[in-house]
């Protein structure tokens, strides 16, 4: 054995080495991965034979011990894969993928030393020493920066939607389902290139198929992180989809102009990730859009694979796979499953009336959930009800006349529970296949059915649309600090509802019935700039809408036609921009809408687009939500927002330029309770002015990576009661006049990398009950006064920061230290 030097750091690596070696040989369960982190560690031997000599050079020790920890911690994972039975297929794909993450740490790990290497190989000057170290810190000092948000930063990803698979149910129904995964699995893992169209009745399938084919272990394991799911819909955008393909695989994000610059653009990246096998799955492609799967084929790409999913066959590509149906038996199975009733088994009425309800539901998945689902617990005269009711509207038409209306009469068994149905009905407000902030339902659900401004009855009312199968709950991250009960629209941060195209379309025939002038809702999608008949200066007459939602695409670009919205409390805008003008207007109506009440505005491009026409914002208006645009933050002091209790940013271009004519903010939004502030990477700093807002209960910044200060100012704002700074990692330090904040109760500063220390007086937060420190690195000592805060009851924090809080559990007798030990995500390291 090598007497490696770094004493703890070279038997660390010395028993690792040796171990793999010797597992390669004898576990074939996990070979192909333990030669990855074989080969991977004979190259960073030279390194760690010499890491004394180069912590030297650099005066850098402070590396050792976490690449000691590392190298230790694989020691562990390597022999528990050793003990694992090679028929235990679950542990093997659950350490498979361990093994993967652990390799890639180590590569990230040991990257910073090379230029070290290539300086002691090349016998450089102390000039070149003094460069190389300024190198290597900076280097260092990114990627401990990327690494402490890593969690926070792939979470945000995934809201935006960048081409990552989709969560897969944990089971799949039906004997051809699991037949389809197998053989399409088997045509993924032969090389070559190929287009394959799986085919089937809309609700039979497709897309949980799709999605399980992609977290498939041999597809993962050979496609690895060249697979993309893209989510089609009936207006594909082939720019957005480039752009979100580049950022997926970690390239600049090219600024298109044309499809053309899009095609060429995704031939290049094509070029230089085909060197090894890449996957695209294409999801309910429109018969319509036949065309925009020819733009992904690449010729030249070795091992190239795209599977599309489609309600219809396309004849100039093959192979084509036939998605059936569930048999009778399956069907059965499925439905007794979905109309059981906590947990035991409910016997249907009879058995002929359970067959042909199933035949009605076409044997359809998607269609016995939710038919199933108005079936629980009613009686025999129910069950007889439905299927008169069914038998009465049998059509002889197309199959997805048949599904919707059958889906649509379980949607009229919902009048006994009227809010249901509504809030079904509130989803179609943004566009297909569309991720839906549950905190933008929660602003349109409080506002427009007076519910309880912290959003509890709002989020029950989406647990149900999700327990009844007419929505999807799609978690992209969740912070441990928050209590659903206390802070519920924080909590719900991360989380997004998605409606399956079928029910989505239902709800839309749903919004869709009557007279437009008396509808409830009007959902519109324009095309262009084609606007409805009925939408022109001659022929308008008031409309009775309480929600209104507008989707324009990016050829949309004529002046806003008036609109008459006397009853209009909720305004959706969903808008996409093209790279020419990257501007969007708010339409003049607005201004006149007297009843809005709450107001959303979406850009679903990839860039932001700057919002003009800022002055119409109503003065009613009491919640504002912007994503993906560039707002005046500024510059609202012009406004007069008083009625404004919440305003929030996602993925917005805060502009903060200041001129002499600017209004205090103060002035324009008094009564705001709510600030949320999510993922605006421009945000250095907030206004001196924003801590005159007296009523203002919870401060939300957060994913701000370049925020580094709060206002000196921050403890006049006394009615404080929530302050979430987590992921701010430019933060360095908390205001002293923190401690005036009386009434806090909740802080989090989670992932604050360079905040080292809590205020010195921090013990005059009387209130606050709970703390969530998780990945501050720096901290190393409490304050004294730590001691004062007698209501404190949670802290959340790693093993190591834990010590700290434990030796004053004698003082702080309620105290609960709760470890935070999720492992952050290293699927983004290249």
């Amino acid at each position: 054995m090598v007497d490696y030097a770094g004493d703890a750091v070279g038997i660390a690596f010395s028993v690792l080495f040796e171990r793999v070696k010797d597992l390669v040989i004898t576990v074939a369960a996990f070979r192909g991965q333990l030669k990855k982190i074989e080969s991977t560690l004979r190259s960073i031997e030279p390194i760690v034979n010499q890491i004394d000599k180069y912590n030297n050079m650099l005066e850098c020790p402070q590396e050792m011990r976490p690449i000691q920890v590392l190298l230790e911690e694989g020691n562990g994972l390597v022999d528990e894969c050793s003990k694992i039975h090679k028929l235990n297929f679950c542990k093997k794909q659950t350490y498979s993928k361990k093994l993967t993450k652990f390799n890639a740490a180590v590569e990230e790990k040991f990257q910073i030393y090379l230029p070290l290497l290539n300086l002691v190989t090349s016998k450089k000057t102390s000039m070149d020493v003094k460069m190389i170290r300024k190198d290597v810190r900076e280097v260092k000092d990114l990627l401990t920066t990327v690494l402490s948000s890593s969690v926070a930063l792939q979470s945000g990803l995934e809201a935006l939607d960048n081409l990552s698979v989709p969560a897969a149910p944990d089971f799949i129904v039906g004997s051809e389902v699991k037949a389809s995964l197998s053989l399409l699995r088997e045509r993924l893992l032969e090389e070559g290139a190929s287009v394959t169209i799986v085919t089937a009745p809309g609700g039979c399938g497709k897309t949980t198929l799709l999605k399980k084919l992609c977290h498939d272990a041999a597809i993962e394991g050979k496609f690895k992180d060249n697979i993309m799911f893209v989510s089609v819909s009936t207006k594909p955008n082939l720019t957005d989809i480039v752009q979100k393909m580049c950022q997926r695989n970690r390239f600049k994000v090219p600024e298109i102009k044309s499809e053309g610059d899009a095609v060429y653009c995704l031939q290049q990246l094509l070029s230089k990730i085909g060197q090894n096998p890449v996957l695209l799955a294409l999801d309910d492609v429109r018969k319509e859009s036949e065309s925009i799967v020819d733009k992904f084929v690449c010729d030249g790409i070795k091992d190239y694979k795209i599977v599309v999913t489609s309600r219809y066959e396309f004849p100039r590509f093959s192979p084509v796979h036939r998605l059936n149906p569930l048999t009778h038996d399956e069907a059965v199975e499925l439905f007794r499953k979905c109309v059981t009733v906590n947990d035991r088994s409910v016997a249907a009425p009879d058995t002929q009336l359970l067959n042909e309800m199933v035949e009605h539901c076409k044997r359809l998945p998607l269609v016995i959930k939710v038919v199933a689902n108005s079936l629980r617990g009613q009686d025999y005269a129910f069950w007889r009800k439905k299927l008169n009711e069914l038998n009465e509207g049998h059509s002889l038409l197309d199959s997805d006349k048949e599904i919707e209306d059958c889906l649509g009469k379980s949607l009229d068994d919902m009048a006994g529970d009227p809010s249901i149905k509504e809030r079904f009905m509130d989803l179609s407000s943004f566009p297909e296949d569309c991720k839906i902030p549950a905190t933008a339902l929660i602003d349109m659900w409080v506002e427009l059915y007076k519910l309880d401004p912290d959003g509890v009855r709002a989020i029950t009312d989406l647990h149900e649309l999700v327990s009844r199968n007419l929505a999807d709950l799609v978690v992209t991250g969740k912070d441990s600090s928050d209590d659903h009960e206390s802070y519920s629209s924080h909590y719900y941060s991360g989380h997004f509802a998605q409606q399956h195209d079928l029910l989505r379309e239902l709800a839309i025939k749903e919004c869709n019935r009557g007279e437009i002038e008396k509808r409830d809702r009007l959902i519109l999608e324009l095309n262009g700039n084609k606007f409805p008949d009925w939408w022109s200066e001659q022929k308008q007459q008031p409309l009775g809408a309480r929600l209104l939602s507008i989707s324009t695409d990016k050829t949309f670009s004529a002046p806003w036609p008036n609109l008459k919205l006397p009853q209009a409390e909720v305004l959706v805008l969903n808008f996409q921009n093209d790279m020419q003008s990257k501007t969007y207007t708010l339409p003049e109506f607005i201004e006149k809408a007297d009843k809005l009440k709450a107001l959303i505005v979406t850009n679903h491009s990839f860039f932001p687009a700057e919002l003009h026409n800022f002055h119409v914002v109503g003065a009613n208006l009491r919640r504002i939500r912007f994503q993906r645009v560039t707002v005046p933050f500024l510059s609202m002091g012009k406004l007069c927002l008083h009625n404004l209790k919440k305003i929030s940013f996602f993925m917005c271009y805060i502009s903060q330029t200041l001129t002499s004519n600017d209004a205090k903010i103060s002035d324009a939004i008094p009564n705001l309770v709510e600030l949320d502030i999510d993922y605006c990477n421009n945000l250095t700093v907030l206004p001196d002015d924003i801590c005159e807002i007296k009523p203002l209960k919870k401060l939300s910044i957060t994913n701000c990576h370049n925020f580094s200060a709060l206002p000196e100012q921050i403890g006049q704002l006394v009615s404080l009661e929530v302050i979430r700074l987590n992921s701010c990692i430019a933060l360095s330090r908390l205001p002293d006049s923190i401690r005036s904040l009386q009434n806090v109760k909740l802080l989090d500063i989670s992932d604050c990398l360079n905040l080292s220390a809590l205020p010195d007086q921090i013990g005059q937060m009387v209130n606050l009950n709970r703390i969530n420190m998780r990945g501050c690195l720096k901290f190393s000592e409490l304050p004294r006064s730590i001691v004062k805060l007698r209501n404190l009851k949670k802290v959340i924090c790693e093993k190591e920061k834990a010590a700290l809080w434990g030796l004053l559990k004698g003082t702080l007798p309620s105290l609960n230290i709760t470890l935070f030990e999720e492992e952050p995500s290293l699927d983004w390291l290249e």
